[in-house]
């Protein structure tokens, strides 16, 4: 009895500690490898992709040697290796595993992930399913029914999870880290020792023992199907969701971890002994938050939220979606006889989700609609174990009534909004949005009429729109890579290179205005004005005078020309290193007339292997859309960035963001290495004599040359902008929370725009003057 009363302990700890160490290896590690990559969110999605499929192959394992192999000899099995694969740890990249300069980098990813955390991931994974069927094989009380052990190791999952980025990532550099995922690794080798010896004698020498006598039923192919289809679907949500906010906000631990998460804590609530929440009540609110998204998504851009109000709203749409399938799945759950077999095509079904956003939408979709067209599709698959609810008595009713008088108001109101998103007519668009919101409740209980038209609804908002909102214009090229969607426009005036939803740089169609440069590298930019600086630096002088800059886009820095002047661009992704250098495209770089070098790869990775001093100045310019790559915007990263300019050199980074206040970031690093810093947003405008505006653009110089400031503020620069709360940005640390909202930028345009203000109430004499 006493041996009886330690198992549910041992065993939830157990299962616990397997769960941290699963869930806490995958932020660490991706971490790892992030800024080999560029910082791009696709690293993300690979690594979960990984995560899934050796998931998987832990779960077949865990079914087989279950099937095949007495629990005893189970035990021992597992436990030996385990031990075998201590000999990769601690973690740590190979020499020599560099990425791929001009390739996609999946596979490499997919190979070194294999190579280091590969054996250790895929034998614990193997853990839950298989301390389950041992708990289930036992005289406990609670042996029928062991699905509440889940509840344990999704509870370590969450742990691991929440505190990676809150307390992991910020006490610990990533060489702790793997050490402490060391030691937990050995613990836990111990604890399934502990948790075999705790089995009887005779119990463990069986192959089923107790559960071989509950119902073994056979399972159907279309319940098999079934799980499959309701775990894929929240898997491609959780990648969908995790890649839409990571795009454009930053491709970081901390928003990796909340959708994830937010996924594990879903099978939490659904495989407790006593669910909170029943299912038919899940599905109405899941069905309530699809119906919120698409309110606003009609609504925008009227109703654009804050990027806090923005993510919130997905993660809560994403949440309660996955928490609906996931409870279809719990309620269709077998008999303790099956066990792994459920953890197995669960398994699966996570595998063909990540498979489909990491492998198959970057091929097949030249834009991201992966997550608005799975979000459609899972408000199809509420009821699925609802006899009354087939799709076959859907057509029934379907034949008999056809189209309901709700249905057909839909589509007439939604056509309206439209006409008013085109016409750009605000009124129109929300009052819409309020008609079909509400037409849509009328049918939040009916399975495949609010299914179809909530995955119609959805692919034609502005969460899909980009691929109908560009119809009207010349659309010269759709693509899509690891690194993220490429679109390249026409309008009357210029032609425009777009990453993700971000302008990487336009050029004027006209061909006496060809190489004007325009956008964020304008006449009227920040940048401008560090030009002049360098020219004024340079002089006549026609030595070399290198010019480093880590990110491409189509070259336009190209045209900032001086006798002598070389320029380095850093770029990773080849495809834009293609396009900018096409004449077809684009031809800054072809007809500027600068020297220049396209340097493939990550720019921080190559620029470490030049030699020092060899830049007048260095700029940062590198996005991935929106998206500022952390890693080049570190203490790590500025200081290498000082030894490879000269001593009276200057870096110039270009931070302008709809989201993250870069400016204080840099501002802490700037202190922090004890030199001068000084920021600038200019308002853009028309440039003289065109039709074509530039961007308002803001920039941050940082520099040990006190020329270089003077010069800067003559020219309207300032002192850099403190924000309470930031701290120093570290390879080990960064909090993009204290930093959400460009209040930097707010401020400084405020102040030019008091400025303006000023002078235009300034008596006639004074302007003249």
């Amino acid at each position: 009895m006493a041996l009886l009363r330690l198992m549910t302990p041992v065993y939830s700890v157990t299962l616990l500690l397997s769960a941290v160490l699963l869930f806490s290896v995958q932020p660490m590690f991706t971490k790892m490898i992030l800024p080999l990559l560029g910082g791009a969110p696709q690293v993300w999605n690979t690594a979960m992709l990984f995560f899934q499929a050796c998931l998987l192959g832990g779960y077949a394992y865990a079914h087989l040697t279950s099937k095949y192999l007495s629990i005893r000899t189970q035990g021992i099995l597992h436990i030996v290796l385990l031990a075998i694969c201590t000999v990769v740890l601690p973690f740590a990249i190979p020499e020599g595993w560099d990425p791929p300069a001009d390739k996609d980098p999946t596979l490499w990813q997919l190979s070194l992930m294999a190579l280091t955390v590969g054996g250790p991931f895929f034998i614990i994974s193997g853990s839950a399913p298989m301390l389950q069927h041992w708990f289930g094989s036992s005289d406990h009380k609670d042996a029928q029914s062991p699905y509440f052990l889940y509840g344990a190791s999704n509870l370590g999952s969450m742990t691991a999870l929440l505190t990676y980025p809150v307390l992991t990532e910020p006490m610990l550099d990533l060489t702790g880290q793997t050490h402490l995922w060391m030691y937990g690794y050995i613990t836990l080798i111990l604890l399934t020792a502990a948790s075999l010896f705790l089995l009887k004698p005779a119990a463990a020498g069986l192959k089923n023992a107790n559960i071989s006598k509950v119902d073994d039923a056979p399972i159907s192919n279309a319940l098999r199907l079934r799980w499959v289809i309701l775990a894929a679907i929240p898997s491609s949500l959780m990648l969908g969701v995790t890649t839409y906010i990571t795009t454009d906000i930053a491709s970081v631990p901390l928003l990796w971890v909340l959708p994830l998460a937010l996924y594990v804590s879903t099978f939490i609530f659904v495989f407790a002994n006593k669910p909170l929440f029943k299912t038919s009540h899940i599905h109405i609110a899941s069905g309530l938050a699809v119906v919120a998204l698409f309110g606003q998504m009609l609504g925008y851009p009227n109703l654009r939220f804050t990027p806090m109000l923005s993510v919130s709203l997905h993660m809560i749409v994403f949440f309660l979606v996955a928490l609906s399938c996931h409870a279809e799945m719990a309620d269709a759950k077998p008999k303790p006889s099956k066990l792994t077999e459920f953890y197995f095509f669960m398994s699966l079904g996570g595998v063909i989700g990540g498979f489909f956003n990491a492998i198959i939408a970057p091929v097949f979709f030249v834009t991201a609609i992966e997550y608005p067209l799975v979000l459609g599709l899972a408000m199809l698959v509420r009821y699925a174990n609802d006899p009354e609810r087939t799709f076959k008595k859907f057509l029934i009713i379907l034949g008999k009534k056809a189209f309901s008088l709700n249905t057909i108001l839909i589509f007439i109101v939604l056509g309206a909004a439209y006409a008013g998103y085109l016409l750009k007519n605000s009124t129109i668009d929300i009052i819409a949005a309020v008609i079909v919101c509400i037409s849509l409740l009328i049918d939040i209980k009916k399975r495949w009429q609010f299914g179809s038209l909530a995955l119609l609804l959805i692919m034609t908002s502005p969460l899909a729109m980009p691929i109908l909102s560009e119809t009207s214009e010349n659309v010269i090229l759709r693509d899509r890579n690891f690194f993220g969607t490429i679109r390249i426009l026409d309008n009357p005036d210029f032609r425009t290179l777009l990453h993700g939803t971000t302008n990487h740089g336009s050029q004027p169609l006209a061909p006496d205005e060809k190489l004007l440069k325009i956008t964020y590298f304008s006449e009227i930019s920040p940048v401008a004005d560090v030009f002049k600086i360098l020219d004024k630096m340079h002089g006549e002088n026609a030595d070399p005078k290198n010019v480093g800059i880590l990110g491409l886009g189509i070259g336009a820095m190209a045209c900032y020309t001086h006798p002598g002047r070389h320029f380095d661009f850093y770029e990773i992704d080849n495809e834009i290193n293609l396009l900018a250098k096409d004449p077809k495209y684009f031809t800054y770089l072809s007809d500027c007339g600068s020297s220049y070098d396209v340097i493939m790869g990550d720019g921080r990775l190559n620029l470490k292997k030049q030699e020092s001093q060899k830049y007048q100045a260095l700029f940062m310019d590198a996005f991935s859309s929106d998206n500022i790559p952390v890693h080049l915007v570190t203490k790590e990263a500025i200081d290498l960035y000082f030894e490879k300019i000269k001593p009276d050199g200057l870096i110039a980074v270009h931070i302008s963001n709809n989201y993250l206040d870069m400016e204080p970031v840099l501002k802490m690093i700037a202190d922090n290495l004890g030199i001068y810093a000084v920021a600038h947003v200019k308002e853009g405008g028309k440039l003289q004599n065109t039709n074509i505006e530039g961007f308002p653009s803001h920039y941050f110089v940082m520099t040990k040359n006190q020329q270089i400031i003077n010069d800067l503020k003559e020219l309207g620069w300032s002192e850099p902008i403190h924000r309470d709360g930031v701290a120093l940005w570290t390879d080990k640390y960064t909090n993009i929370f204290t930093i959400l909202g460009n209040r930097s930028f707010e401020q400084r345009a405020k102040n030019i725009k008091k400025i303006a203000e000023s002078k235009q109430e300034e008596p006639p004499e004074n302007v003249s003057k």
